[in-house]
């Protein structure tokens, strides 16, 4: 499904990874773990094409990663970013934003699971917690039911009961391959695999 063959990373003269190597196969839960500034973040940009790696080779889905096949490859994941700062006022805004057309119910369920009531979708972002928001830039990303999900520190501002429900949300996904950058120990140990970083 993924796969790092040999990647080099660098910025300048500073060396992010160099020889990176792993396979995530296809409905498999991965975690990128390590230290602050070990290239986790930058890993879940290669898989996306925003950033290219200096050598080696990266496959998604069996599609090698470049010039043209990156929009394609972009059409089977959902991402969500470490950054929460979005330019939308709310849950339903940021969902138009993405193209998401599908009926809001999915995204409700998935608010539900993940602790929140409804109608926290319809209200501002400025009114929430990061958490709160967090978990509102999931659920939306859930609904888009692509075929690659990734999550730059997802467990970042959530409390240890909101880390509990998003591990089970993630581990109920079937035939969706997760791929997480995170140094949270909870998380790690409920992943499928780890991918270490130094």
């Amino acid at each position: 499904m993924i796969q790092f063959e040999n990647v080099h990373l660098s910025f300048d003269t500073e060396v992010i990874f160099k020889k990176l190597s792993f396979y995530i196969e296809t409905g498999k839960h991965a975690c990128i773990a390590g230290p602050s500034g070990s290239g986790k973040s930058s890993a879940l940009k290669i898989i996306q094409g925003y950033l290219v790696p200096g050598q080696g080779k990266v496959l998604v889905k069996e599609l090698s990663l470049n010039k043209k096949k990156v929009k394609e490859i972009r059409t089977k994941i959902a991402y969500v970013p470490q950054n929460i700062n979005l330019p939308v006022a709310n849950g339903k805004e940021l969902a138009s934003l993405i193209g998401y057309s599908t009926n809001f119910e999915v995204i409700e369920n998935y608010l539900g699971q993940l602790g929140l009531p409804n109608d926290m979708f319809l209200r501002s972002f400025d009114q929430m917690s990061g958490g709160q928001k967090q978990r509102i830039i999931i659920a939306i990303c859930l609904s888009l039911k692509r075929e690659i999900l990734l999550l730059d520190e997802p467990t970042a501002s959530l409390d240890d009961k909101s880390i509990n429900r998003l591990i089970n949300v993630i581990n109920d996904l079937t035939n969706v391959t997760v791929v997480s950058a995170s140094h949270n120990p909870k998380w790690i140990k409920a992943m499928d695999q780890v991918i270490y970083l130094y």
